[in-house]
């Protein structure tokens, strides 16, 4: 997870315009096989560790961004995308703005990452 000023990216593979979101916390996420047992459990926990960091730098808005080439074990990406839909749900529950990167596209992207300690931080969930 970074806390970052700025955040842009945009379709590798097509000329639409970039999306922009400004200051968020942007969420790389990695679903691993072993997430498909655990899936309640995990959704918990995610949403738990991205209130903690929002809440700690001071941000409503999230950005959920799939980044599936992290680790060897993947999980199916039908379930991989429903995971980041339903995050999303319970975030916006709790009134923060959600966006999230549409799932199954290479991206170009660029982001200015917040300098102090909490700006990175990492969390394995299972």
């Amino acid at each position: 997870m970074f806390h970052v000023e700025s955040f842009w990216y945009r379709p590798n593979e097509s000329s639409e315009d970039k999306a922009e979101v400004g200051e968020s916390v942007l969420v790389w996420i990695h679903s691993e096989e072993s997430d498909e047992n655990n899936r309640l459990s995990v959704i918990r926990k995610m949403v738990k560790n991205i209130r903690w960091l929002a809440k700690k730098v001071g941000s409503e808005t999230v950005v959920l961004h799939s980044f599936a080439h992290l680790d060897e074990s993947k999980a199916d990406p039908d379930f991989a995308d429903s995971l980041i839909e339903e995050v999303a749900i319970k975030l916006r529950d709790r009134d923060y703005d959600v966006h999230i990167v549409p799932f199954g596209h290479f991206y170009e992207f660029n982001l200015h990452v917040k300098g102090p300690s909490l700006a990175k931080v990492f969390k394995r969930i299972s």
